[in-house]
């Protein structure tokens, strides 16, 4: 019993002499901003150059909008990773855009009957079978994206189909982060998205 007193005290004096961990303090880990402006906003920019047209136009000319493609490979390199969501829509974008402005723009991806599942129905398809043999467009929008640093560069033609004459032009820069933050990884949904570097 002698010797367990002064053992306890020894424990209870050495207990006090480890240095106590600094609480820690919560801090808020600054998010990565997005682009101040949507993706429309950014296509409007491109809609207004190409609204102006550099040579014949039939006003009842029949116009369609074509994916992106990068610049380097437009017939091979679809846009993938985060790219794709850009190219879509900017091509969306462009659609919608040229109707509200009168244009009569074409809906080529449209099937030729309804197709419904248990959770969904859709008339839009990229299954050439299901689609119009003559798809009677006089006009096309179309262009290329080039990956730079900071931005995508996005370039857009008006051109006529039959005589391959464009009859307008527009360039415009869409930071990277208008789509997704500037994080090389992130998680949506459950799930992880590497972002392209």
């Amino acid at each position: 019993m002698r010797l367990l007193l002064p053992l306890i005290c020894l424990n209870l004096v050495a207990c006090n002499l480890v240095p106590q961990p600094e609480p820690s303090v919560p801090t808020d880990a600054t998010r990565p901003a997005l682009a101040p402006y949507t993706v429309s906003d950014y296509v409007s920019n491109l809609t207004a150059q190409l609204n102006f047209k550099n040579g014949a136009f039939n006003s009842n000319a029949r116009i369609g909008v074509s994916s992106f493609y990068y610049a380097s490979a437009p017939d091979t390199k679809l846009i993938a990773g985060q790219a794709s969501g850009l190219s879509l829509q900017v091509q969306e974008s462009l659609l919608t855009q040229f109707t509200q402005l009168g244009y009569q723009t074409v809906e080529y991806k449209l099937a030729n009957s309804l197709t419904l599942s248990t959770n969904a129905d859709s008339i839009l398809t990229r299954d050439i079978k299901k689609l119009n043999n003559r798809q009677n467009i006089d006009l096309v929008i179309t262009g290329t994206v080039t990956r730079q640093q900071h931005a995508y560069i996005v370039n857009a033609r008006l051109v006529n189909i039959e005589n391959k004459q464009i009859l307008s032009a527009g360039t415009t820069e869409i930071p990277i982060n208008v789509m997704w933050g500037s994080e090389k990884i992130q998680q949506r949904d459950g799930n992880l998205y590497r972002s392209e570097y």
